[in-house]
């Protein structure tokens, strides 16, 4: 599934997006990979004018894994992740559940995916306070 170009980029084949190629300066490495996926360590983020505002965080080495991500503060304005964030180096996005068991669209406030720009490092990162949820419901205003 993975492949090399003649370009110095990757190629991946996706469900979703079809066939991607990218340049290995915009993969993420996630060193801890991601809850649930600890055996993945490298992503990369992809968007798409028709899903927007919607992010993709997809698997380099297992294309067909991908997460849907969102602006927390397209959730809540009043977002505050803690203050050991610089958000002036790092973006910050909630991974979102387009539909669960009951129907509803849901985002995980309560443990972010933390993109390191400068250095295309990531991670997840559970904040250490009560006022988020894993499940929050998402509605349409």
């Amino acid at each position: 599934m993975n492949g090399k170009d003649t370009s110095g980029g990757r190629t991946i084949k996706t469900l979703q997006f079809g066939e991607l190629t990218f340049e290995d300066k915009h993969v993420f490495h996630f060193g801890n990979g991601i809850l649930g996926f600890e055996d993945l360590h490298d992503f990369v983020l992809i968007s798409e004018e028709e899903t927007l505002p919607f992010k993709w965080l997809l698997s380099v080495e297992k294309p067909e894994i991908g997460f849907p991500l969102l602006s927390p503060w397209h959730i809540d304005l009043n977002y505050n992740p803690g203050e050991s964030f610089d958000l002036k180096k790092v973006v910050i996005m909630a991974v979102v559940t387009l539909e669960d068991e009951a129907g509803i669209m849901t985002a995980n406030l309560k443990a972010p995916i933390v993109l390191d720009i400068e250095n295309q490092k990531g991670e997840q990162v559970i904040l250490p306070t009560d006022k988020y949820s894993p499940n929050h419901a998402i509605t349409h205003k």
